[in-house]
């Protein structure tokens, strides 16, 4: 199954003085731009081309038999998984829905599985890798809110995680990239929750060059290091080691470019016979605003916008890594065993067109959720609507135990569009691969697995989502709450979940001209409740809260909220807050240079 590498993506170390064309053209092989000049024509031929699967309908006109590999055969379905998490991916930044930015990987590999058409997560970071984790939404754990620096919360300890459970089931579990879960104690950092190795940051965010947040050194220096290789389970205190070698100011120091080196490296060295869960949070395309120049230079004909331009550059260094990492588990022989699930933790930031922030950039660095309205940090459809797919050919041998022989064979472009919500993956990857899910005791889980369904296109098994359980502002009146829910195709907004500070402005249409001329909101924030039929109107633009005739869908949606809200933790410190700190190292840099590490 081997074959010699070709690097597509693998960038000369003389990075910031090639070109385009110097950096992506491959012997024997059509050139790879990272931008594109694309028509209206040709936009619309690609919208045409896609609207037969728009309904969610399989064209299925074959019959095939499917070879099972090694992780699939002698009656077992144990195949490599992979799960990327990409860091405020804008619903409308891969080339595959008309976007400027090229990214051919992404695009490949949802066009070889099943793209997930309605599927849901939380308006910020930890709160999606909560329930991504822990099958359970966050407000059952205080996980409802986003902590950077020395804030001392985590993600509760009687809480079983997806490594736990397929660990059991044997898997040989590693992540790399960003955790965002906790660290005030070594228990809560990811090789004491079933992950064998870790390699990444600790934090909410961290600059991509020298891997740390701002922190006031009284020796002057304003750098701080979160930068962690992690080996062995259990990596505590003697273990766990700041990677200070990882500092520098050129790509190959790019976090990125790190992370997927990392990946790689667990890739090639792993024994194929075992199956390999790979869990890779990437930090693009989050904030600052930082990309090797020739990833950004390379667009500098087609989008004219710095902001997205900028952005664009993110997203085709996670491209580029992502063919490196595919790369690496086919020259493993691994490929062919390999499922892959793709989302991302939120919508793209946008800038604040309307309301009392009106203006500001705030974390915005160029993402657009084109036309979905919103974007991070709020629960509109462009802050909580991913874009999503599970691919590989392990779901084929899947859907053949699941169909009979013969049978047909998902088709290329197929769309599920069943309604999803993160809280759903670890049913969903544990049935796949028969992993028991056994949670601690008084632990209820919130996940439904669309295993099944997704294979064999069926309805969906889910007929509602909690997008939010929050502590109510004083906008509203206390009993009123905040929050977010949906059932069927009815989405009620309630309170103020992130509204008052980002009303659900919507993402222009043509973001590589001026990606901040966002449309304002027309919420005027007077109503406490708005509802929306977020089938018949995804974008969001017409509240149906004041029409007589959804009264009772409503009350429904309310009585919904109310019963969420009973017995829902909100978040809280575990201790006092903690701070970098010196270490002794080797590495010149460990002098000037403090160290997040757990602190209680």
């Amino acid at each position: 199954r081997s074959r010699a590498r070709v690097p597509l993506y693998t960038i000369s170390s003389d990075c910031q003085k090639a070109t385009a064309s110097q950096l992506f053209t491959i012997p024997g092989r059509h050139s790879v731009h990272i931008c594109f000049e694309s028509s209206k024509m040709a936009e619309a031929k690609r919208y045409k081309g896609c609207s037969a699967l728009a309904l969610g309908i399989w064209t299925l006109t074959s019959f095939v038999e499917v070879q099972q590999s090694a992780a699939t055969s002698d009656g077992e379905f144990k195949p490599h998984i992979l799960i990327v998490v990409a860091d405020d991916h804008g619903f409308h930044d891969p080339s595959f829905t008309g976007s400027r930015i090229q990214t051919p990987t992404i695009d490949r590999l949802r066009h070889e599985g099943i793209a997930l058409e309605q599927h849901y997560v939380q308006k910020v970071c930890s709160p999606t890798r909560s329930a991504l984790h822990t099958s359970r939404y966050p407000h059952r754990n205080g996980m409802q809110t986003p902590f950077c620096g020395g804030m001392p919360q985590a993600l509760n300890l009687n809480e079983t995680l997806l490594p736990e459970y397929l660990n059991k089931a044997g898997y040989e579990s590693h992540a790399v990239g960003k955790w965002h879960l906790g660290f005030v104690k070594w228990e809560y950092t990811p090789t004491f929750r079933g992950y064998k190795s870790f390699y990444g940051y600790y934090n909410c965010a961290e600059d991509y060059f020298w891997h740390g947040l701002g922190w006031k050194n009284p020796k002057g220096d304003g750098h701080s290091l979160d930068f962690h290789d992690d080996p062995f389970p259990n990596c505590g205190a003697n273990c766990s080691r700041p990677a200070f070698e990882a500092v520098g100011t050129d790509w190959q120091h790019y976090s990125t470019t790190l992370f997927s080196n990392r990946v790689v490296d667990i890739v090639e060295k792993h024994d194929p016979e075992v199956p390999l869960f790979m869990y890779f949070a990437s930090q693009d395309t989050h904030g600052p605003a930082q990309v090797p120049d020739c990833y950004r230079d390379a667009c500098n004909d087609t989008i004219k916008d710095m902001v997205r331009r900028v952005l664009a550059g993110k997203l085709s260094v996670l491209d580029s890594a992502l063919h490196n990492i595919t790369d690496a588990y086919s020259r493993a022989g691994m490929l062919d065993d390999l499922i892959i699930f793709y989302t991302a933790d939120n919508g793209g930031p946008i800038v604040v067109a309307s309301g009392p922030n009106a203006g500001k950039h705030e974390d915005a660095i160029g993402a657009s959720n084109y036309p979905l309205r919103g974007g991070k940090h709020n629960a509109y459809e462009g802050g909580v609507r991913s874009t999503a797919f599970i691919t590989g050919k392990p779901l084929n041998v899947a859907r053949q135990r699941l169909m009979g022989t013969p049978f047909a064979p998902i088709p290329p472009g197929a769309i599920y569009s069943g309604l999803m919500h993160v809280v759903d993956w670890v049913p969903t990857l544990c049935e796949a691969v028969g992993a028991h899910v056994e949670p601690q005791p008084g632990i209820v889980l919130d996940g439904i697995s669309h295993w099944k369904s997704i294979l064999g296109n069926t309805t969906s098994p889910r007929t509602h989502i909690v997008l939010d359980v929050e502590k109510p502002s004083t906008k509203f009146a206390p009993e009123i709450g905040a929050g977010v829910v949906r059932i069927g195709e009815y989405k009620l907004h309630i309170g103020d979940c992130g509204q008052f500070g980002r009303p659900g402005d919507w993402s222009p249409p043509d973001a590589w001209l001026n990606v901040t001329a966002n449309e304002p909101s027309t919420y005027d924030g007077s109503n406490p409740y708005q509802l929306f039929n977020v089938i018949a109107d995804p974008s969001e633009r017409v509240d149906l809260i004041n029409n007589s005739s959804y009264a009772a869908i409503v009350e429904e949606l309310k009585a919904m909220y109310a019963k969420e809200r009973v017995g829902a933790v909100y978040p809280f410190n575990r201790g006092p807050e903690g701070e970098p700190v010196l270490v002794q190292d080797s590495n010149p840099l460990s002098k000037v240079m403090a160290v997040w590490l757990p602190w209680l």
